[in-house]
């Protein structure tokens, strides 16, 4: 049979037709590489739709520089995650904001380390110039102004629990503030008989009977390096007092003549007085008291934590020395104690009452900065920063009083702040627990995570800084 290849039937000329029709229609159905370009809004559906490489839906997923009418969502040049890319100004602030959340504690008690020598400076110049105002008047001024400020800012920032704090840690507070009187008279007193850095030098044993105690009360190691590094503190100190009974032949010349002070033209009078070896080992062994009751504030502050707010525990300290002193200068005179020193003396001249001032408000700062470093450090970093104090206290006793330390002296400061500083160092953190981490979260970070544990000022409440 032979096949007829004459034109298409009627009917399959009639199927053509149709196929051809539906193409024009529907363009999208037809080859994928021949189709033009579909003028269907993004997100509009199309039934019975072939994906095409040239439709809208995969061109918006694709950063070809094929040609389109649609801008592209993606910036021309290289790819840049979202939220990842920084400019120069942006990336520093970061690493200023991440350097400050990580050394907060760390830095916080190294300013504070500043103020504190600018008020012992003060608070020594007031003792021996002139007639010489005595170290308990002086804590009274001191400590009063700060209780006072203390009050005022409390209330303007309506801080919680103010002023006495939660009941169940208000002995802490009170222990707190008690043994800071006994820790900042013992170094008051001292300089009036020994320079300024060897007086500062010697409170540098509180953190060494500082972990001892927080051995017995926090359960806090205390190793044999430690120990070891007390007992080498415990010898500079009295390669810094210098007993007779040891050091009997350089309680004469050339030692002594060293550790004097300069005249200065006659500016502070009274800075000339060249102290006995007995108020120089009585001066060290008040120093020595001074040391216990710092010791024992660290560790009650340490216990605290972040259960009361700094300034809580700051005006503890100020109303136990004011009333300390308060009683003392009543007392002494009416029993003949300490007399004619130990009484209240008005300042005669400008300077004296300026150096009041310089006293109240840097003590202020000193003692804020100080229990909110202690208190938000988990670690050891913050301790360390405690002994930046001496760097300025050897420049105020060169530059200000004009002492050139002696080697025996240099001897004692060294094997002091060498060992505090090795035990610092080479002592392990210990463990982070949950509450740790979780402090770590909400107290040295922002507050933006959990406004039930830090306050408008910064405070967590209700998290336990004891070591577990």
């Amino acid at each position: 049979m032979e096949v007829s290849r004459g034109p298409p039937s009627p009917p399959a000329a009639a199927d053509m037709e149709m196929h051809l029709s539906r193409d024009k229609n529907h363009p999208d159905e037809t080859d994928d590489f021949l189709a033009p370009r579909s003028t269907l809004t993004p997100g509009e559906y199309q039934p019975n739709s072939k994906p095409s490489l040239f439709s809208d839906d995969f061109r918006r997923l694709s950063i070809s520089p094929a040609p389109s009418t649609r801008l592209s969502p993606v910036p021309h040049g290289p790819y840049v995650p979202t939220g990842v890319y920084q400019s120069p100004s942006e990336a520093s602030s970061s690493r200023l904001k991440q350097f400050w959340k990580r050394n907060k504690p760390s830095i916080l008690v190294a300013v504070s380390q500043f103020f504190g020598a600018l008020m012992n400076l003060s608070a020594r110049l007031l003792e021996l110039d002139g007639d010489g105002i005595h170290p308990v008047q002086v804590l009274l001024l001191r400590q009063g102004l700060t209780s006072l400020c203390c009050f005022v800012y409390m209330w303007w920032k309506n801080v919680p629990e103010a002023p006495f704090g939660k009941r169940e840690i208000r002995w802490l507070l009170c222990l707190r503030g008690f043994a800071g009187f006994f820790g900042i008279y013992g170094m008051w007193y001292s300089m009036m008989y020994l320079p300024l850095a060897d007086a500062t030098v010697i409170t540098f044993l509180a953190p060494g009977v500082a972990g001892l105690l927080c051995y017995f009360a926090l359960r806090e190691p205390f190793t044999r390096a430690e120990q070891m590094a007390t007992l080498v503190a415990l010898l500079g100190v009295v390669l810094i007092a210098r007993p007779v009974s040891l050091f009997s032949d350089l309680s004469s010349s050339k030692d002594q003549t060293v550790d004097a002070p300069e005249q200065l033209d006659g500016t502070f009078p009274g800075l000339e007085n060249e102290p006995t070896a007995e108020e120089r080992l009585v001066a060290v062994g008040v120093a020595l008291l001074g040391v216990l009751g710092a010791a024992v504030a660290f560790t009650s502050i340490r216990t605290i934590g972040k259960r009361a707010h700094p300034l809580i525990s700051v005006n503890y300290f100020g109303m136990a020395c004011t009333i300390i002193c308060v009683l003392v200068l009543v007392l002494a005179p009416a029993l003949n104690i300490g007399q004619p020193h130990l009484r209240w003396i008005t300042p005669k001249s400008w300077k004296g009452w300026f150096l009041l001032l310089s006293i109240a408000v840097p003590g202020f700062i000193m003692q804020y900065l100080l229990t909110a470093g202690l208190a938000a450090d988990t670690s050891n970093k913050a301790n360390a920063m405690i002994y930046t104090h001496m760097l300025f206290a050897v420049s105020f006793d060169r530059w200000i009083f004009g002492h050139s330390m002696s080697m025996m002296s240099f001897a004692g400061c060294a094997l002091i702040l060498g060992s505090a500083i090795t035990v610092v160092l080479t002592k392990k953190p210990p463990a982070k627990t949950v509450n740790d981490i979780e402090r770590l979260e909400n107290v040295e970070g922002e507050a933006e995570g959990s406004p039930m544990l830090v306050d408008t000022g910064g405070n967590g409440e209700g998290i336990d800084a004891r070591r577990t």
